[in-house]
């Protein structure tokens, strides 16, 4: 029964931590799951976090190994390939990527690196907001703060929400 419930909180971690299912989705699974909604709110949280203050502090480096240079490369030869026989599902999905892209841009641009943090998790996802935060020259240390206490403010909210339900906000 004890391993159940651990595992559990496992998965919830996980599924945090994967920049597919960000904490809007983990959290109301979580709690809809059975578990605390405080340690929900406390996994989800760490699982998301966990990933972000690692592509913060080790993407530069990360961009120097053999390993990116040379996966780079060959993407780089993929696409030049690719393009060359894109079909028009291709460069709409590709549309869409660059879309999204420029929309964290503008939110830059216009709110700062507070703004891309707090709409990150509904525009981009928190890890990619972090990524675009960095190659735009954030600071570090700002940029961990800020995701942080986006996150914190976001399951928060969300945590909330999930547990009493969406009726008492409207």
């Amino acid at each position: 029964m004890m391993f159940d419930l651990l595992w559990q909180y496992i998965l919830v971690f996980l599924m945090a931590a994967l920049p597919w299912l960000e904490i809007l989705f983990v959290i109301p699974i979580g709690i809809g799951m059975g578990l605390n909604p405080f340690g929900v709110g406390i996994v989800s949280f760490a699982g998301n976090f966990i990933p972000v203050v690692l592509i913060v502090y080790l993407l530069k480096w990360f961009q120097t190994t053999r390993l990116y240079t040379n996966w780079k490369s060959r993407r780089e030869e993929k696409k030049a390939v690719k393009l060359a026989a894109q079909t028009e599902q291709d460069e709409e999905q590709l549309m869409k990527k660059q879309r999204r892209a420029e929309r964290a841009h503008r939110i830059f641009e216009k709110y700062g690196l507070p703004g891309l943090a707090l709409l990150g998790p509904l525009l981009t996802g928190i890890h990619l907001a972090a990524v675009i935060a960095l190659s735009l020259k954030a600071n570090k240390h700002a940029t961990t703060v800020w995701m942080g206490a986006s996150l914190a403010a976001w399951t928060v909210f969300l945590t909330i929400a999930a547990y009493y339900g969406f009726d008492f906000i409207l």
